[in-house]
C-alpha cells in the first residue's frame, strides 16, 4: 500500500517529485506513548484522502509521490557517534535524485537525521519548526538525542544557525538560561502572541534554502489530542496551512518532516488531519508546477472558487 492509494503510474520512483519516509521510531518519549505507530496511522487515513484540492483547484498526486520503505533507525544515546545516520543516508539519497523528501515520523529525535542531508547540499540552510516545545535542553534524563533536544542538536550543526519557531507555549528556566546565555539565533513566535503574527514576516526571518520540522503538538489540542506531549492553546488548522502556504510561496523548501503523532484507538480524527497536512504540503510545494497543469479543470466555473 502506497499513501493516498495512487495507481502505480503516480507512485513510481520514475515519476515522483516526492518521496515520502516512513520513520516508525520511538525511544526517549516521556509522557505519552505511541508515536512509532504514526507512520501506518498517517498511510491508512491517506487511503481516505480526496484527491482533488478546492483550494489549489487541482490534483497535488499528479506530481507523483512515492512511499519508501520503512526506516527504522538505530537506538540513540550519548555514546552514539553518528545519531540517525541511517536516515541521514536514505534522505541524502532522495535530495540526490531531485525528489523532495517527507519524513513521517516517529518521534522528533528524528529530525536530525533529515537536517544533517539538507546541510550537505544546501550550506544556508534554515529551519522553520512547527511546535509546542522549545526542544531546547541540552539533554533530557540523560539523552542529548531526546525529542526535547532536538533544536539544540540541530541548532549545533546549522552553518546559518537561523532556526524559527512557532506555536511554542512550554519552554523549562534551563532553556531561558541557555537563551540568555548563548543567544542563538533562534526567533521564537510564541503561541500567546498569535493574535500578533504576521506569517510573512515570520517567513522572513528565513535564509531562502528552508527545512519545515512540523511537531503536531504544535497545533491546539483540542483537534491534535493524538500527541504525548499535548498543550492547550496551540495553532489552528487555519493558521498552520496558511503558514505553510507562505512558506512555500516565498522560500526554497528543500525537505520536511511530521512528528509526534501517536494515534488512539478509535479516534480518526487526527490521523485523518495529518494525512490531510501532509497531502496540503505536497500541493503548496509544488503549486507553481500544478498552474501548468490547471488546464483540466479550467472549465468549471460554475464551481470554482474566487481567488
Amino acid at each position: 500500500m502506497n499513501y493516498f492509494g495512487l495507481e502505480a503510474e503516480y507512485a513510481s520512483q520514475d515519476n515522483a517529485a516526492v518521496a515520502i519516509v516512513p520513520v516508525p521510531y520511538e525511544l526517549t518519549t516521556s509522557y505519552g506513548k505511541g508515536t512509532e505507530l504514526g507512520p501506518q496511522a498517517i498511510l491508512t487515513a491517506s487511503q481516505q484522502v480526496e484527491l482533488f484540492d478546492d483550494e489549489l483547484w487541482n490534483e497535488p498526486y499528479k506530481v507523483g509521490i512515492e512511499t519508501l520503505a520503512p526506516v527504522k533507525p538505530a537506538a540513540v544515546n550519548a555514546s552514539t557517534e553518528k545519531p540517525f545516520e541511517e536516515l541521514r543516508t536514505v534522505v541524502a539519497e532522495v535530495l540526490q535524485k531531485g525528489q523532495f523528501p517527507i519524513v513521517l515520523g516517529g518521534e522528533h529525535a528524528l529530525s536530525l537525521g533529515p537536517v544533517k542531508a539538507c546541510i550537505e547540499r544546501y550550506p544556508n540552510l534554515s529551519i522553520l519548526q512547527i511546535d509546542a516545545h522549545a526542544d531546547c535542553r541540552k539533554s533530557y534524563k540523560g539523552n542529548p538525542y531526546s525529542h526535547a533536544s532536538v533544536t539544540y542538536q540541530m541548532h549545533k550543526i546549522l552553518p546559518s544557525g537561523a532556526i524559527t519557531q512557532v506555536g511554542i507555549r512550554n519552554v523549562s528556566a534551563e532553556e531561558v538560561q541557555w537563551f540568555k546565555e548563548e543567544k542563538p539565533q533562534i526567533e521564537i513566535f510564541f503561541a500567546h502572541k498569535q493574535s500578533e503574527w504576521d506569517f510573512a514576516k515570520i517567513v522572513d526571518t528565513l535564509t531562502d534554502d528552508v527545512y519545515l520540522t512540523i511537531d503536531v503538538d504544535g497545533l491546539d489540542s483540542g483537534i491534535m489530542p493524538s500527541t504525548g506531549t499535548p498543550e492547550p492553546g496551540g495553532m489552528s488548522w487555519q493558521q498552520l496551512t496558511e503558514l505553510i502556504r507562505v512558506l512555500c510561496a516565498k522560500k526554497n523548501v528543500v525537505a520536511a518532516d511530521i512528528v509526534e503523532l501517536s494515534p488512539i484507538e478509535g479516534l480518526h480524527a487526527p490521523d485523518f488531519l495529518v494525512a490531510k497536512l501532509l497531502y496540503k504540503l505536497v500541493g503548496y510545494r509544488f503549486a507553481d508546477k500544478l498552474k501548468l497543469m490547471e488546464s483540466d479543470f479550467v472549465g468549471a466555473h460554475c464551481m470554482r472558487p474566487n481567488r
